[in-house]
């Protein structure tokens, strides 16, 4: 589902003229003149919403489906029906869907309220009092940024609403579109994002970093988090309170950390992991399972610090030169 200040619905549309051109299965009948009037993620949608599925995301009970309609494939379709959500057979569901977005939404376009000191702040953005922003710095329609502020030269923030006294040093962008890419026939088709990001009060984002929006719903920034230069937070991750993460770290996308962790510098996750409140990864650690609570993680792949540092010092025992 989209957020209105940021986006034009073009719906309600009919389904047989919101799946028009597509290779699909649309059954005959009365299924053709329903009305869809926004998009969403399988978890999310409702009646009168779109969503797809696909064999990766079977894990989500696609027997609970709650959409009006459901691209699936065909093998899938049967699971998708027991609540009445309508499948709607597709070869590649995700690129299908793909396809509709731009179809439902439009990006709303930039009327200038401010070009001070080269500033180009979007008349409908809302600005927090004592909030100071620097020369060159972009606020895209409908952008909310709270009290004490300080953004800085060259920063980017669209589609975003931030809390009390956050700093945004120069050059970090806020809002840009996340990493979505279906494939449909060997041909890559971006995947329009049309949620938003969130961040909460005493926020830091350092330079040059990007924290991307949502494809639904909102990337969000927990109160107190601190994030270093150049890091990328991809879309619809959770990032929990009182965080800090250091330079060169890559969130992949659906990502949820807990309160109080702490990544050192170059850590990677992988998608749709889940860090545990006040667990440490070290630098350069790269994740591709959950991390509990409490626990110290390094290594790559990553395991509990404890069993990292043996297997190290027995690799250094076992490739120590023997003496003549």
């Amino acid at each position: 589902m989209s957020d209105e200040r940021f986006y034009h619905k073009l719906g309600p549309l009919a389904l047989d003229h919101l799946l028009d051109g597509l290779d699909v299965e649309l059954p005959e009948g009365q299924f053709c003149d329903m009305k869809i009037d926004d998009a969403a993620s399988f978890n999310q949608a409702k009646a009168h919403h779109i969503t797809y599925l696909t064999a990766k995301g079977a894990k989500t009970n696609p027997e609970n489906c709650q959409a009006g309609v459901c691209l699936v494939s065909e093998e899938m379709a049967a699971l998708v029906g027991a609540q009445n959500a309508l499948a709607v057979i597709s070869k590649n569901p995700r690129a299908d869907f793909a396809k509709i977005l731009p179809r439902l939404y439009k990006i709303k376009p930039y009327s200038i309220k401010s070009q001070s000191d080269t500033a180009f702040i979007d008349e409908t953005a809302i600005i927090g009092a004592g909030t100071k922003i620097d020369p060159n710095v972009v606020i895209g329609p409908d952008v909310v940024i709270g009290k004490n502020c300080h953004i800085r030269a060259g920063a980017v923030i669209t589609f975003t609403t931030m809390g009390d006294n956050c700093i945004v040093q120069n050059g970090a962008v806020l809002g840009s579109d996340g990493f979505g890419v279906a494939l449909d026939n060997g041909q890559t088709i971006d995947i329009m994002h049309v949620g938003t990001v969130v961040l909460g009060d005493d926020v830091t984002i350092g330079a040059n970093t990007c924290v991307d929006r949502a494809m639904f719903g909102a990337t969000e920034i927990g109160s107190g988090t601190k994030l270093d230069n150049l890091i990328q937070i991809a879309h619809n991750c959770k990032i929990g309170k009182n965080c800090m993460i250091a330079a060169h770290t890559g969130i992949s996308g659906s990502c949820i950390v807990g309160d109080n962790v702490i990544m050192g510098g170059r850590v990677g996750l992988a998608d749709h992991l889940r860090i545990g409140d006040g667990a440490i990864l070290m630098a350069g650690s790269g994740l591709m399972k959950d991390v509990p609570a409490g626990e110290i993680w390094g290594g790559v792949p990553a395991m509990p610090a404890k069993q990292f540092l043996r297997q190290a010092a027995l690799l250094r025992k076992m490739t120590k030169p023997k003496k003549n």
